[in-house]
């Protein structure tokens, strides 16, 4: 089984992305487009420099492809079946998806296949903030305007554009392992399912 974990910064995504991996035994795969590079030798100074460059194009198109070329590569040539990706198409879709992007976005879809379950974990800005500030209070993405940016409607939109099996969870008020066991219900609900067409 294939899960995503999406949302803005500071709502959680890593954090329960790596309980989830502990409970279920599934691979981690921190940003898709990472696993690809480090596949490459390509260490973390290298692959930043990179990104930046490719920023500075301004260009979307290849934006996508570049972060898209991390999900075909590891839904092609990854063995292991059961993922829990940290950021997958949303977040690709929310940084670079626009009107020229979108047959992109559509074509990786294709290629990759849709996650088994993608979660989109929610959260207020001051809620978002203070979680980074105390994770570490000098990261850069304090300043980084987008913080401020509120935006679910792109992440959600597109999700049911596309008919993702999705799920959204307001992480405001519950504690890491409480998301954590939404998520578990919600693949046991899918599994349950599954198991029932498989009978019929």
């Amino acid at each position: 089984m294939r899960i995503a974990i999406e949302g803005m910064d500071g709502s959680g995504k890593t954090t329960i992305s790596k309980i989830l991996t502990e409970r279920l035994g599934y691979k981690y795969v921190d940003k898709p487009f990472k696993f690809l590079f480090e596949s490459l030798n390509i260490n973390e100074f290298q692959l930043k420099d990179l990104e930046w460059k490719l920023y500075k194009t301004k260009d979307e198109a290849l934006l996508t492809l570049f972060y898209g070329l991390g999900l075909l590569y590891g839904t092609r040539c990854n063995p292991d079946k059961d993922v829990i990706y940290d950021r997958h198409f949303v977040s690709n879709y929310y940084w670079h998806g626009d009107e020229e992007t979108m047959p992109l976005h559509r074509e990786l879809i294709r290629l990759c296949g849709k996650p088994d379950l993608t979660v989109l974990l929610k959260a207020s800005v001051f809620t978002r903030m203070n979680r980074i500030y105390a994770r570490n209070h000098q990261d850069k993405d304090l300043s980084n305007c987008a913080m401020y940016d509120d935006d679910y409607d792109k992440m959600e939109n597109f999700l049911q554009n596309f008919d993702f099996n999705y799920i959204v969870i307001d992480t405001e008020y519950l504690s890491p392992e409480e998301v954590a066991d939404i998520v578990m219900q919600n693949i046991e609900l899918m599994n349950s399912k599954k198991l029932l067409k498989e009978r019929k």
